[in-house]
């Protein structure tokens, strides 16, 4: 303890030292600056192999698609699609790749997206990553602990909603709308809450094992019921099983939009796991699901 105590009394204020006190600061910092840009440049390298790898694998795997990794991303059909209703058409929307392709005549697209919430506690990681010092600290914990904790790759960490988006014209024209999200108590306080979809209603549907796991709302009952008739609610059902992650889905005029959850992103994997088979697996899975979309529902 007296050690201890002597080690503490060497920076407090003196009238010989006046800034022993600043001394654990400025050690701190000397400590931060280099041991974080260390890890950010590990994270960046990292990143890069990621995005090659990923682009050799998906022109190996389905050569016949467009693949772009330095594509927009797809702000104005995410905000059409309704899916989300918090996001407003100035929500940071960041596209980590995007696939084109033609199935049966219709133009299928896949991008893999990230979206930001415009939120308080993004706002107050907004602001500390402006005030020196404390912007390496944010910066430590976003890039370094918090990816080592969460087992997750740290672009990810800001996120409310990161995934796959995809969206598709059919032939069948819709007056109104009908949107189909994950049954939870957050969708249902994120649509009750918003004020841009006072057109809608709760559709209440017959089929339990559909209405167990989704929440419909429509700007035409009569239409979500013509939609979603009971071999299309089976089909969605099944199309969940096959992503094994959580869905959204919306018809509106002539055209469907489908989003599915995936922490880790369709185009990125979890840190240290570029050579994991499974995940190349899941990943071609994934892609090969969202290409049949338009069979797999039968829109056509």
């Amino acid at each position: 303890m007296r050690n201890l105590s002597y080690f503490f009394k060497q920076f407090q204020f003196s009238p010989d030292d006046p800034y022993a006190s600043s001394y654990p600061i400025i050690g701190l910092v000397a400590l931060l600056y280099p041991t974080t840009y260390v890890f950010v440049g590990a994270f960046q390298k990292f990143k890069l192999e990621e995005a090659e790898t990923i682009s050799k694998m998906v022109k190996k795997l389905f050569p016949k698609v467009e693949f772009s990794q330095g594509a927009v991303a797809p702000i104005k059909e995410i905000v059409k699609s309704k899916l989300f209703a918090w996001v407003k058409k100035d929500a940071p929307i960041y596209s980590y790749g995007q696939i084109r392709s033609s199935v049966n005549g219709n133009t299928v697209n896949i991008a893999d997206i990230g979206i930001v919430e415009d939120n308080v506690s993004n706002k107050l990681t907004g602001i500390l990553m402006r005030i020196p010092v404390l912007n390496m600290v944010v910066m430590l914990y976003e890039y370094v602990l918090k990816n080592i904790f969460s087992n997750k790759s740290s672009d990810n960490v800001y996120y409310t909603f990161r995934g796959m988006f995809c969206w598709l014209s059919f032939k069948k024209k819709l007056n109104g709308h009908t949107i189909i999200l994950s049954n939870n108590q957050s969708a249902k306080l994120d649509r009750f809450s918003s004020f841009k979809f006072t057109d809608e209603h709760r559709i209440h549907l017959e089929d339990p094992r559909f209405t167990n796991q989704f929440l419909v709302y429509s700007s035409d009952q009569v239409e979500a019921r013509y939609v979603l008739s009971v071999a299309l609610m089976e089909r969605i059902v099944a199309l969940k099983e096959k992503f094994n992650q959580p869905i959204l889905l919306s018809f509106q005029n002539k055209e469907m939009f489908l989003a599915v959850q995936n922490k880790n992103g369709l185009f990125s994997f979890s840190s240290g796991k570029l050579d994991d088979v499974k995940i190349v697996e899941q990943l071609a899975s994934d892609i090969e699901t969202a290409l049949q979309i338009n069979s797999e529902l039968s829109l056509d």
